[in-house]
């Protein structure tokens, strides 16, 4: 049984232009496929807004809460189903896997009530369960399922049970032992749903998200990061690359020598890469080559190769977040070196959950070995999408005749979709 919180279904309704109210199977390796306007960026959004509401740190002095903030950027009111007339429910439900500590795993849902105000989303219903009832009980614990409590800051004497966003909101970085406090103060429940609530929390907290789109290349070749902050993870836009090379090498023995030979996979004459001081407090890398005395810069490297090595310290770190999510990640990488990320990615999801979405077919031929990890958003003639694992057995024919994966997406195989007509 796995040890961490892993995602093993989504559900949506009257969420813009995806229909998956039977749930997409969610896998530890999940690649997500389908033309632009699809809706993979959406199903990410989700995930993102999810983890926003609940750990995002908005600015105070603009007076919005996480979830209000976390809403805007989702898109307000335009998260509703164009087909659906406001005011209406967006339901959101998430299952999750089993594990050592939640045995029957755990269900998670949110309703946003969408009255047709771009301002007007608000917090309907927030429910928390277990997905399936243990042995000798006739139906799963349903740890609450409530209508949040609107001004929980100002209702000091009369509290209810606190939802999960509310949590949020509210203990900040309290311990344990307040929260219990608090919680018990609030209303009486046992220690158990607070574990829960808890596991679910960190879980959640530690979800990254990466959009090749949104990688600013300038900015990574030319960010010093100061020394002393404890970054372990590269930022969305990847500019403190060197700090998490740095951080990473002193925490794992074996690190330089993973991401040395991660690179020597596409540069066989990588020597050393190394994240080295610059000034007293600053931070660069340099990279060596064989044969070369002096070190090159990311300055001087291109576009393909600095990508690649962002890629190989998020996917080779000895520390992955229990999510990991990379949007279109063969950007400007040059097909040859396409096997190599896919194996990078292969690797990764044998650590942690992992979600990627692309386009090329070029890495798709990659993952024929693992079509059954392949989600295809496929049109349904009127108005929305609809999500479907790829069949090993349908496809067989073809791939048995020696095609890959990519080569039918080409093609635009009926059998594999995703095609934009």
């Amino acid at each position: 049984m796995k040890k961490e919180l892993t995602l093993s279904n989504l559900y949506f309704k009257n969420y813009r232009n995806l229909v998956v109210q039977d749930g997409v199977k969610l896998n530890n390796l999940n690649i997500c496929i389908g033309p632009n306007g699809s809706g993979k960026s959406n199903l990410i959004g989700v995930l993102q807004f999810l983890k926003e509401s609940l750990t995002s740190h908005p600015n105070e002095n603009r007076g919005v809460t996480r979830f209000e903030d976390a809403i805007q950027k989702l898109g307000g009111s335009n998260i509703l189903d164009k087909t659906v007339e406001p005011p209406a429910v967006v339901q959101f439900k998430l299952e999750f896997n089993p594990t050592d500590d939640i045995p029957d795993g755990i269900i998670f849902e949110s309703d946003l009530m969408v009255k047709g105000n771009l301002e007007n989303v608000i917090m309907k219903r927030e429910s928390l369960s277990a997905a399936r009832p243990l042995p000798g009980q006739d139906k799963p614990v349903q740890y609450y399922d409530k209508e949040p409590v609107i001004n929980i800051m100002a209702d000091k004497t009369n509290r209810k049970l606190l939802t999960l966003n509310e949590i949020s909101e509210f203990i900040k970085t309290e311990s344990d032992n307040k929260f219990k406090k608090l919680m018990q103060k609030a209303q009486e429940i046992s220690i158990d749903v607070i574990k829960v609530r808890r596991l679910l929390y960190n879980a959640m907290s530690d979800w990254y998200f990466y959009n090749a789109n949104n990688m600013n290349l300038e900015s990574i070749r030319n960010s010093e990061p100061k020394i002393g902050k404890s970054d372990i993870f590269l930022s969305s836009s990847g500019e403190n690359l060197a700090l998490v090379l740095e951080n990473l090498t002193q925490q794992d023995i074996d690190f330089e020598e993973t991401i040395n030979f991660a690179m020597r996979q596409i540069l066989p004459k990588t020597r050393k890469i190394r994240a080295i001081r610059s000034g007293r407090l600053s931070l660069i890398i340099e990279w060596y080559f064989r044969d070369i005395k002096q070190p090159f810069y990311l300055n001087g490297m291109s576009d393909g190769t600095v990508r690649m090595l962002c890629w190989a310290v998020v996917l080779h770190s000895p520390v992955l977040p229990s999510l990991l999510v990379i949007e279109e990640p063969e950007i400007g990488i040059h097909p040859a070196w396409m096997r190599v990320l896919a194996d990078w990615i292969k690797a990764a999801s044998q650590r942690t959950q992992v979600i990627i979405s692309t386009h090329h077919p070029d890495l798709l031929d990659h993952f024929t070995d693992s079509l059954e990890n392949v989600l295809c958003f496929n049109y349904d003639g009127k108005s929305h999408y609809h999500i479907k694992p790829l069949s090993r057995e349908r496809l067989a024919p073809n791939l048995e005749q020696g095609w890959q994966l990519g080569d039918l997406y080409r093609v635009g195989d009926p059998e594999v979709g995703g095609w934009p007509w």
